[in-house]
């Protein structure tokens, strides 16, 4: 392989139109293969590169990004649904306008646009589907976690399936991760909203 064929993080983070810390993110999260040289510099392939941004390219027309801002004394809260059923982001969003609290709602399809997302939205409270298809979302929660994410936003992770194991793994990154099972309940979820718009009320 030569060198034209290799990319640096500053390269690829200009192929793909985000920061360095996001093409970071993505590879801590295994979303952009990559290796580090013997002085720890992190490399990708240009054909690596390339692939995802197409990836990223056939999701940005195939998402349905919801934005609500309400006139309020707070800012609204940042919201972000990370969740590839389409059913289910529908009753997301069905449900949290119905609440009437100031939130700016961003949903996304999958996990390769959600990590784009979240770079550029910078939630107070991230909702993540634990089994998104194509992704490990564990090790998703474990590079927000690598890169501080999880001190400026609450995560709740949705899990249909709630190994022991898997859990453990969540408990063992962060005991702030709130676990809710599927069907979500939403009366819970409600008040875990309600307590951000009261930290950042409070805030201002």
């Amino acid at each position: 392989m030569s060198r034209k064929d290799l990319c640096t993080s500053r390269r690829a983070a200009e192929l793909l139109g985000v920061t360095p810390r996001t093409v970071q993110l993505w590879a801590d999260a295994g979303i952009l293969q990559s290796w580090k040289t013997p002085g720890g510099h992190r490399r990708f392939t240009l054909a690596t590169v390339e692939r995802l941004a197409r990836k990223i390219h056939r999701g940005e027309h195939s998402r349905t990004p919801l934005s609500r801002r309400v006139s309020d004394p707070i800012r609204p809260v940042r919201v972000h649904v990370i969740e590839d059923k389409p059913s289910l982001q529908k009753l997301y969003a069905i449900k949290i306008r119905s609440w009437g609290l100031p939130v700016e709602l961003r949903q996304s399809m999958d996990g390769y646009q959600g990590l784009l997302e979240l770079g550029r939205f910078k939630p107070d409270l991230l909702i993540l589907d634990l089994n998104l298809s194509g992704v490990d979302s564990v090790r998703m929660i474990r590079a927000l976690a690598q890169q501080k994410l999880l001190q400026q936003m609450q995560l709740v992770v949705v899990a249909a399936r709630q190994k022991p194991q898997t859990l453990r793994q969540i408990r063992a990154i962060s005991q702030r991760i709130d676990v809710l099972p599927s069907p979500v309940p939403f009366a819970h979820l409600r008040e875990k909203m309600e307590t951000v718009v009261q930290k950042l009320s409070e805030q201002g």
